[in-house]
């Protein structure tokens, strides 16, 4: 009967029974329910929103903190980017919660705008590592991120954690108030139905029991929510003022319930709970996918019946014990496990905590997973590809590098360091390290190198470098300037070739194909001479028979007769001049038997003493041990002698000084062998001669073996000493090698090949020339 009736009439029934008591019943019940609703809409506003707000940040402060070693890890430009829209966003998600608890906190404000205030303070600190990452000072950035950066979060954690607990402790107080005003409402109603007992008992009793019991049924789910059951609803439907009140309480706690319960499910990382024996008690959509795929069990069907160590199965095991130190210690466990599902091993980054109930008590253990399996493999993948990038620039010998302008420091490649033989270093070069790592040739060759770049934008450059150990190599290399959009330079990068094997094949190439046009010419002249040689023997024959028979026609005191003597002379030096033209040209007959070189060069160079000045000494030494024999004509090895003797004593006429004349055997150096590939590999007899004289010129060189090519004055030499010697040795299949410096002198070696074969009595040693020793023709000796 009372229900349909508003409360105001009901309290007019019954107070207007009793009169003025009733009445003023009705005035302070009014009061105190006034104050009732009050307080409930303040405990919505405070205990659960403000709760739930400050749990929020405290979690986004960890993504937030999370976020920032990604970024203080990140290595390419995209991750940065990724890292930094995360923190935008999350920072944006704070600064909206932070207004909402600043609008609905109802305690001391100090400690709202105290933990806003340690968030603003950390933003300075967020954009000192981001400046520090894009300035490519990633390991300075890592530490503050692990020091600085990482002790400011735990201060804002703090912070939030007295405000949590502020907040439950303001719920509680606002329990008790709203309580106490229960206990006092009643103590009034009961004193003023004491008073109208007699003439108001009925009345009172229904008034009271229609008012008390929707607010003890909103008093009691009220408690149970602030206790954590948030399963309790109000069941007290009316149309009245308390039915108004529960209504709306219902629908606000609705509303928390379902938001939390949709963030929770909707949320794409992994969430789930377990109570204090460890036994799942919610787990959202998507540990519920990861659930069934690891155990193939339905989601309702996991939670209280597994533990979390039945649910949650990484492959080593790990999951349950971390929840198990979060639930007995109070640790947060923060680990990147694997699960292995039905065709992929996923990696999850999981963490464990208590969970706690407003008054503080452990009623269980949460966990939260972030898949990071892409990120895992996008790092594996780019390890792998850094890898081939490496060993593809090891084989072709190419470096890279790139130095930032604002810091100097620079960045080298693995194999930039291999290129300038130093040991490779981690950490970014400075330019006071390069100075006293490099040698001074190379550290003006960075330097220049670095000038050019930015004043012209770009730059490529060959050099030729010496390595710390003395070698020489050749690289060559191209440099770039990076700059910003505004056009100011940022910093400078390029690469670096090693093409010491192209250069030393093309000096190879070079110089075996000026080797060839020398062979050709001097064949294509060999064979001209031979051909002139010939004819002109028959010219040389008939002057010399002719004149032979005029000298027998003439008397021996005449004039005449001597006239004749001079023609015979000269008849026979062009006689001697064609026989050297046709050794040169190896038509000449030749007999060849093995001939032991130390005793027939000891004899041309006995010779050779007698014909020089007095002021050139002579140093013949012969190696040690026994020596083989070579296929020659003595008469031509000492012809061979003589000529290169008489032209280092022409280099030295004017200072003296000594020739050094030495023979050694050994095998073909490898050197000889590639710039002479038609020589057979075997020992060769090595006879070598060496003046201290005015030395060649490099385009001397290149002629020196010409047929009538001299630098002699005129009237001092024909130009076939050389060539001649050239002739002998290609005909007894050696080489012949001439290195001379200007004004240093020259040093011609013959490389014979030796033979087995015993020699014959003529080549044999004998007791006055010894086979080997040192010997030095003096003046006079």
């Amino acid at each position: 009967m009372f229900k349909d009736l508003k409360i105001m009439h009901r309290l007019g029934i019954g107070f207007g029974t009793i009169l003025i008591l009733m009445i003023s019943l009705g005035t302070v019940a009014l009061h105190q329910m006034g104050q009732l609703s009050d307080l409930t809409r303040k405990m919505y506003r405070h205990p659960f929103q403000v709760s739930n707000t400050v749990q929020r940040v405290d979690s986004n402060i960890i993504r937030l903190h999370n976020a920032m070693k990604d970024v203080a890890l990140s290595r390419i430009p995209q991750e940065l980017q990724v890292a930094v829209l995360t923190m935008q966003a999350l920072e944006e998600e704070i600064e909206g919660d932070f207004n909402a608890i600043k609008h609905l906190y109802l305690g001391e404000h100090a400690m709202v705008d105290h933990a806003f205030a340690l968030y603003k303070e950390w933003l300075p600190i967020r954009d000192e590592i981001i400046a520090l990452v894009e300035d490519g000072e990633p390991w300075r950035a890592a530490e503050i991120a692990k020091g600085r950066c990482a002790a400011h979060m735990e201060l804002i954690s703090q912070s939030m954690a007295l405000l949590n607990e502020s907040t439950q402790y303001e719920a509680e107080l606002f329990f008790n108030h709203t309580r106490k005003v229960r206990r006092q409402a009643f103590i009034l109603m009961y004193w003023a139905l004491g008073l109208a007992f007699t003439a108001g008992l009925y009345f009172t009793w229904l008034v009271t029991r229609s008012v008390a019991s929707p607010v003890q049924e909103i008093v009691e789910v009220s408690d149970a929510i602030a206790k954590g059951d948030l399963h309790r609803q109000i069941t007290y439907h009316s149309e009245d003022e308390v039915g108004q009140m529960a209504e709306s309480l219902r629908h606000m706690l609705s509303g928390v319930i379902g938001e939390g319960q949709s963030i929770k499910r909707g949320i794409p990382i992994v969430l789930w709970t377990a109570d204090t024996e460890l036994k799942m008690t919610y787990i959202n959509r998507a540990a519920a996918t990861l659930a069934e795929a690891l155990t193939d069990i339905t989601a309702e069907g996991l939670v209280g019946d597994y533990r979390v160590d039945e649910v949650m199965k990484d492959e080593d095991g790990l999951c349950g014990i971390m929840a198990r130190k979060s639930l007995l210690y109070g640790m947060q466990n923060d680990m990147e496990l694997y699960f292995k599902c039905q065709d992929d091993v996923r990696c999850l980054r999981c963490v464990t905590s208590q969970l706690k109930d407003l008054t503080g008590q452990v009623v269980g253990v949460m966990g939260v997973g972030i898949d990071i399996t892409q990120r895992i493999k996008a790092e594996e993948r780019l390890m792998e590809s850094e890898a081939r990038l490496e060993e593809a620039q090891r084989i072709a010998h190419l470096g890279h590098w790139e130095c930032n302008l604002e810091t100097g420091l620079a960045t080298w490649s693995q194999e930039f360091y291999r290129i300038f033989g130093l040991e490779p270093a981690t950490d970014p070069i400075s330019r006071d390290f390069l100075k006293k790592s490099v040698s001074s040739e190379h550290f003006e060759l960075i330097d220049r190198i670095l000038k050019s770049i930015l004043h012209e934008g770009r730059t490529v450059f060959e050099e030729q470098i010496t390595l710390p150990d003395g070698s020489a190599r050749w690289v060559i290399g191209k440099g770039l300037l990076a700059r910003d959009e505004d056009g100011t330079p940022l910093s400078a990068f390029g690469t670096v070739q090693d093409i010491t094997d192209q250069k030393q094949a093309e000096e190879s190439r070079l110089a075996l194909e000026s080797e060839l046009r020398q062979s050709q010419k001097l064949q294509a002249i060999g064979t001209l001479a031979g051909g002139i040689a010939h004819d002109f023997n028959n010219i040389l024959a008939a002057i010399l028979g002719f004149s032979e028979l005029l000298q027998d026609e003439v008397e021996k005191e005449s004039l005449e007769h001597q006239y004749v003597g001079e023609i015979l002379k000269a008849a026979r030096r062009a006689r001697d001049l064609v026989k050297q033209i046709l050794n040169f040209s190896r038509q000449a007959d030749q007999t060849l038997t093995p001939v032991f070189l130390g005793p027939v060069i000891g004899d041309a160079v006995k010779l050779l003493r007698a014909t020089i000045p007095s002021t050139i000494t002579i140093d013949f030494t012969l190696d040690e041990g026994a020596q083989k024999p070579v296929m020659a004509d003595p008469t031509q090895i000492h012809q061979m002698v003589m000529n290169l003797g008489a032209n280092a004593a022409h280099a030295m006429r004017q200072q003296g000084r000594c020739i050094a004349v030495s023979l050694t055997e050994g095998p073909l150096p490898a050197e000889v062998m590639s710039r002479h590939p038609d020589l057979k590999a075997g020992e060769y007899q090595c006879f070598t001669i060496t003046d201290q004289g005015c030395g060649l010129a490099p385009e001397t060189r290149q002629r020196i073996f010409e047929p009538f090519f001299t630098t002699k004055e005129p009237g001092e030499g024909t130009g076939m000493g050389l060539s001649v010697v050239h002739g002998i040795v290609k005909a007894l299949k050696g080489t012949i090698e001439v290195e001379s410096v200007v004004g240093q002198g020259t040093r011609f070696a013959i490389y014979l090949p030796t033979v087995d074969a015993a020699p014959p009595g003529f080549g044999r040693p004998g007791p006055a020339h010894p086979a080997h020793g040192r010997r030095t023709y003096s003046p006079g000796g």
